[in-house]
């Protein structure tokens, strides 16, 4: 692998950086390998996606922001490639034309699939990851904040219907939720979920 990294390095990078990257990428392996196969479900095509994913990091490393998680960054990075590559694998586009996936030239017809709209049990995951994370995020705020955002953002009431109920003005709730925000946004970087 370090030799395909070396290999692409099209932008002058520093030797410095060739190594933090390396290290980086050693101390993540395994978690990001694990990725991989549960999103490929399979041990050749999760090696495939691992090697996409590092050479998409390596060319992209200068946008990396160096404090925040790595981890994070190389999965973000991980399940772009993996919906790139489902796309490219779409037999919709593989096709030359749309009539040659309804007429072939053996005078057959072929039925179009259809793509399902429901989430995949990959996307649920990460949907159930992001809620826990966020009901936990939550949780660590001073309740004035945290009731206020659940009012907001989750419940969808009005600043006005918002200060009804704590008494307070809307300037006040406005604050509230200003404040509280930031401070969630403060929590969940902490927490490592998103850099």
């Amino acid at each position: 692998m370090e030799t395909l990294i070396e290999n692409i390095s099209a932008e002058a990078r520093t030797e410095s950086d060739l190594r933090q990257f390396q290290q980086k990428v050693s101390e993540t392996r395994r978690r990001a390998y694990t990725m991989a196969l549960q999103l490929t479900r399979n041990p050749s095509d999760a090696e495939d996606l691992m090697q996409e994913t590092f050479v998409k990091a390596w060319k992209g490393y200068d946008s990396y922001i160096a404090g925040r998680p790595f981890l994070n960054w190389l999965l973000r990075i991980m399940q772009r490639a993996y919906l790139d590559s489902l796309r490219r694998e779409n037999p919709i586009r593989k096709a030359d034309s749309l009539n040659s996936m309804i007429s072939p030239s053996d005078g057959e017809v072929q039925e179009l699939p259809i793509a399902d709209s429901a989430p995949t049990p990959d996307q649920e995951l990460l949907a159930d990851e992001f809620r826990s994370e966020l009901h936990a995020s939550l949780a660590e705020l001073p309740e004035v904040y945290r009731t206020a955002i659940v009012m907001c953002d989750l419940e969808g009431l009005s600043y006005s219907e918002i200060a009804d109920v704590q008494r307070t003005t809307i300037g006040t709730v406005r604050s509230r939720i200003h404040r509280g925000r930031r401070l969630l946004r403060d929590i969940v970087i902490k927490r490592g979920f998103l850099a």
